[in-house]
């Protein structure tokens, strides 16, 4: 698997990396030995980057991984704390669920515009004092806007961005795929890390991945591309196409979608999770509109009965 120098960050990574997503509680709800088996896996096929987040609540996953996996790969992690004291406490957490004596790569969670991230501007400082002190290496957000995209180089103290990006720009909220890549070129030329999310377009690009897969792998300007993948096969397939060859075996794409259950009480709080605007209150039960919907489930974890569900 190749790797490439991640920007200006000093980190080099390879150019898929595991989105941890797929694995978690939110989604394939793997225990963690088994996770930890198929990470195996995907580091013995090259592939040094992984995705994490608090919200994911996979960082103990990645904690679990061998020592000499843990300290050698690139991990990201995310958080929407929004103040410092709120940082500072997700830092030392990461830090612990982790075991990491450094964390290489920490995010401002799925940033909205240029406001929000003035206004996170106390938790982006709390980051920045832990890089000071050695403990983080790279700083950077992540986002679903071009606004964001954008407006990124007018903070040089980011150096990462993680933005929405596939064929068909599904899920970028204020712009085309167009707009979003205009401003990836510019970001690429100004030394940023640039990885991109949602190649798949939250299964919506599944009928063809392969073609979908390829178009992000083949974007110039970018170093990386987050795939979810949920077992060996998975790994092995898109590892393949990583490194320019032939799968060794077509993978049978399987259409999902969130599933609202009968209990739903209909609260309107995954309405407030949803960066995509997806969902709506009908007859006091929350309703999902399938077009709009990335499968990011954001919205699983908000919701206080639990019933949000891929199927």
């Amino acid at each position: 698997m190749k790797k490439v120098k991640f920007g200006n960050t000093g980190l080099e990574v390879s150019k898929l990396c595991y989105g941890t997503m797929t694995f978690g509680p939110l989604q394939g709800k793997l225990s963690i030995p088994d996770a930890v088996k198929i990470v195996e896996h995907a580091w013995e096929r090259g592939i040094n980057f992984y995705d994490s987040a608090e919200l994911y609540d996979t960082q103990e996953y990645m904690g679990a991984l061998p020592a000499h996996i843990r300290h050698s790969a690139v991990i990201t992690t995310k958080s929407y704390s929004e103040t410092a004291d709120k940082m500072r406490k997700s830092v030392e957490t990461s830090l612990r669920e982790m075991k990491l004596d450094v964390i290489p790569i920490f995010l401002l969670h799925e940033q909205e515009s240029a406001l929000t991230l003035t206004g996170h501007r106390e938790a982006l400082d709390t980051l920045l004092e832990f890089k000071h002190k050695g403990l983080i290496k790279a700083v950077g957000v992540s986002t679903h806007t071009v606004e964001v995209t954008r407006v990124v180089r007018l903070f040089p103290e980011l150096e990462v961005i993680f933005p929405m990006h596939n064929i068909e720009g599904y899920g970028i909220k204020d712009g085309t795929r167009e707009d979003m890549e205009s401003e990836l070129e510019e970001n690429y030329r100004a030394g940023l890390g640039v990885y991109l999310m949602k190649s798949l377009g939250g299964g919506k690009l599944l009928h063809r991945a392969k073609e979908a897969i390829e178009y992000s792998r083949d974007f110039p300007f970018a170093h990386s591309v987050a795939i979810g993948m949920k077992d060996e096969r998975e790994i092995d397939y898109n590892a393949d196409l990583f490194e320019d060859r032939q799968p060794s075996e077509e993978i049978k794409a399987v259409n999902r979608k969130m599933f609202v259950s009968f209990w739903c009480e209909g609260c309107g709080k995954c309405i407030k999770a949803c960066p995509q605007g997806a969902i709506k209150i009908v007859d006091e039960k929350a309703q999902i509109d399938s077009e709009k919907c990335v499968l990011c489930t954001y919205c699983v974890e908000s919701c206080p009965v639990q019933s949000l569900r891929i199927i």
